[in-house]
């Protein structure tokens, strides 16, 4: 974790290191191996450190003892060098904590492969930030009156200066779209730091530095040769440059095609000693109960100590609450309560470094929504389709529902005649991706477990911007280049359908369970009208579940997510203080 406040005027009050040691105290659980602050009364930074490969001995934040410039980091860095983002040699791997931290410090973006948020004090007391090209740390950065601050997460940032306001924009938006798409948060005052950006703190100001890059400057790096031998080579390159570790590693099993990926190559290389988890949903056919499930040849996962655990309709009502306080913001996504469940059972199992598929389906074309891309007019019906927009109806104003529409529009990366598919694929990145990182980094990091994402490193990223999506998605069949270069190792993957890991809403919330939360949602009515819904539209959506009306249950988990969030945030929407439940 790294936080960084920043004083504007000599007439403040705040104390700049008061703020950084209530901030960490927030975000205790990302580091049970020690915390400090560093800086003054204008300016300072603080790091708690889940210790990966740092010397123990190290005290944070990191300093070289000499300059007087102090480096708070979160994340790995895998390699160094010309070839670090393309997949190719040389490439250097520096040593854990310090030696990571002034890699990225030094070398910036285009020369690092890792997942990294750092944030580096000078002895002026300008604070420095960058953030890899991916997001795949998170950060967050609140500007108010008297400074700006970042945070690894959002709840460390929500009273440094002063109660956070719920924005109401926003809300409309993940009402509409299921996120928020314009580039903030559903705070007021409170945004993420973009991927790839690096940022200067100075005196309370906020400027961006040149040399800032996101994913895409990958895709000029993309390498020529995309034989289905190149693509497992470039696999197997990422998985050997996420295994370095001083503490005991583990694998997150689905039992889909990344993460089986996953346990061969782990399988190849011999390794007899891991502990492997799984979260099995009730009733969608995903989750691996047994190893022996996944066909691996060899005999060295027969060694494999594996834990799974079931998760059914109960325990997803019961995680809402979990997963939006992890969150620090509402979700639309059902797979939030199960990945807690999920960094619970590794905690469990011993876990302190997690391997992960996420990215795979954003590098390789994954989605089996994907499939209707060929037909697509234009990106803004994927995003948005008649359904969604005909099922929200009139629990939007019509002015709300239009902006959030037009917050749509900006976002979509410009065309540029390309197929529309080509857009979608771009806008996934950074709307279907991060979300889903930020899943993976909240929930396991709150049980003191950082999660890797080898599909996101190694080159595999510009590998997978080589194929256009026609290549990607064909025959009525995802991820073909994967499933072609693994055909030999895994050959019932050739036609296999990819299983979502999400809940099946449908059927969970049927009976008197459903009964159950449209009366929770019910409750809640206030805190909604106040966020921005509307009254009378609320009641007939309930009208609309309760009477089955098709994909209306689809809308109730991000609903009742937003209304637990409601509650959480204790703020004001819009001007109006939210009245608390059942007043």
């Amino acid at each position: 974790m790294s936080l960084a406040p920043a004083r504007s005027g000599a007439g403040s009050s705040l104390d700049a290191r008061d703020l950084a040691r209530h901030g960490i105290g927030r975000l205790a659980h990302r580091g049970p191996d020690g915390h400090g602050v560093a800086g003054d009364a204008a300016s300072a930074v603080a790091m708690c450190r889940l210790r990966v490969r740092s010397r123990p001995a190290d005290g944070v934040p990191f300093t070289t003892g000499h300059d007087g410039v102090h480096l708070a980091f979160n994340g790995e860095v895998y390699a160094v060098g010309s070839g670090a983002r393309d997949g190719a040699a040389p490439v250097t791997v520096p040593r854990g904590g310090l030696d990571e931290a002034q890699a990225v410090a030094e070398h910036g973006t285009a020369a690092v492969d890792g997942m990294y948020a750092l944030v580096r004090r000078a002895p002026d007391g300008s604070v420095e930030i960058s953030r890899d090209p991916l997001g795949i740390k998170p950060l967050y950065l609140r500007r108010g009156p008297q400074g700006v601050a970042v945070a690894s997460e959002i709840p460390a940032l929500l009273d440094l200066f002063g109660p956070a306001r719920v924005r109401p924009a926003a809300v409309a938006q993940f009402v509409l779209l299921g996120r928020v798409v314009d580039g903030g948060t559903c705070y007021e005052d409170i945004e993420p730091v973009p991927p790839g950006a690096r940022l200067l703190l100075k005196e309370g100001r906020c400027e961006r530095l040149p040399g800032s890059g996101p994913w895409q400057a990958d895709a000029a790096a993309a390498p020529r040769d995309t034989a289905p031998s190149a693509l497992r080579a470039a696999v197997a390159r990422a998985v050997d440059r996420v295994l370095v570790s001083d503490r005991p590693l583990g694998l997150a099993l689905s039992g889909g095609l990344d993460s089986t990926v996953l346990a061969l190559e782990l399988a190849d290389r011999g390794i007899e000693d891991l502990a492997t988890v799984s979260v099995v949903p009730r009733g969608n056919g995903d989750g691996v109960r047994d190893v022996a499930e996944l066909g691996l040849p060899g005999r060295a996962w027969r060694g494999w100590r594996h834990q799974w655990t079931e998760f059914g309709p109960a325990d997803l009502i019961a995680g809402v609450r979990e997963a939006v306080a992890a969150l620090g913001e509402p979700t639309a996504l059902t797979s939030v309560p199960m990945y807690a469940a999920l960094a619970r059972l590794a905690r469990e199992s011993g876990i302190v470094v997690l391997l992960l598929g996420e990215g795979a389906d954003e590098v390789f074309g994954g989605y089996r929504s994907y499939l209707g891309l060929d037909g697509l007019g234009s990106a803004e019906e994927f995003c948005l389709s008649p359904d969604r927009l005909a099922l929200v109806g009139d629990l939007l104003a019509p002015q709300a529902r239009a902006a959030a529409r037009e917050a749509l529009l900006a976002a979509l990366p410009r065309s540029g005649g390309r197929p529309a598919a080509e857009t979608v694929r771009d806008f996934e990145y950074e709307h279907s991706l991060e979300p889903l990182l930020r899943r993976a980094d909240h929930l396991l990091m709150a049980q003191g477990i950082e999660g890797r994402t080898p599909f996101l490193h190694g080159g595999l990223p510009a590998l997978g911007r080589s194929f256009p999506m026609s290549e990607l998605v064909r025959a009525g069949q995802t991820k073909v280049p994967l499933r072609q270069a693994y055909a030999n190792r895994l050959p019932r993957w050739a036609d296999e359908v990819k299983k979502p890991f999400r809940a099946p809403v449908d059927e969970w919330l049927a009976g008197p369970r459903r009964e159950r939360v449209l009366r929770e949602l019910r409750e809640r009515r206030d805190l909604f009208t106040a966020a921005g819904l509307r009254a009378a539209g609320l009641d007939r959506f309930l009208g609309d579940v309760r009477a089955g009306r098709p994909g209306a249950a689809g809308l109730v988990f991000p609903l009742l997510s937003l209304g637990t969030w409601l509650e959480q945030a204790g703020s004001a929407a819009p001007g109006l203080p939210l009245p608390s439940r059942g007043a």
